[in-house]
């Protein structure tokens, strides 16, 4: 199946004459997912909208998708440090910390822009490597979320 947005989810305010005050999209772009996870690519939500409103919403998100894809084993995201993201909104959401994506190398493109990897070509200047990011599940049966909560439980995330 061809990378793709399967679904996206708003959340909005009432009284103020339905404003967007946040959102989810969900797609399934990666090809070794293809078929078993549907993976989790945005979100944004208001800050102001107070305690718990993100995994309130994503568990809506989710309740939602399991309805839909019914086929799918669960959800699959990735958080990323050097954005300052370290995935605490997932663990509250009952995702199952899953290890790190590999490191990517980065490029200067013709342009001066950073490019990777796969879209690199011998005329572009290696500039680094990305870091990994933290990677994160959410099974749809909840008997297997738990089985894999307690299989990888010595391999909790560093926060930095």
């Amino acid at each position: 199946m061809p990378a793709g947005i399967m679904a996206v989810y708003g959340l909005f305010d009432e009284n103020q004459l339905g404003l967007s005050v946040g959102g989810a999209v969900f797609c399934n772009g990666r090809i070794q997912y293809d078929g078993r996870f549907i993976e989790f690519s945005r979100m944004w939500m208001l800050d102001k909208l107070g305690n718990n409103t993100e995994s309130w919403f994503i568990g809506k998100c989710l309740k939602a998708l399991h309805q839909k894809y019914k086929t799918y084993e669960g959800v699959v995201t990735w958080a990323d440090s050097q954005r300052g993201h370290n995935g605490t909104i997932y663990l509250a959401s009952n995702f199952v910390y899953d290890g790190e994506s590999r490191k990517v190398k980065k490029f200067q493109g013709k342009n001066k822009k950073v490019i990777y990897e796969r879209t690199s070509d011998e005329t572009n200047i290696f500039i680094g490597h990305d870091l990994p990011k933290k990677r994160f599940i959410y099974y749809f049966d909840s008997k297997k979320r738990e089985l894999m909560r307690i299989k990888k439980a010595g391999t909790k995330p560093a926060f930095s």
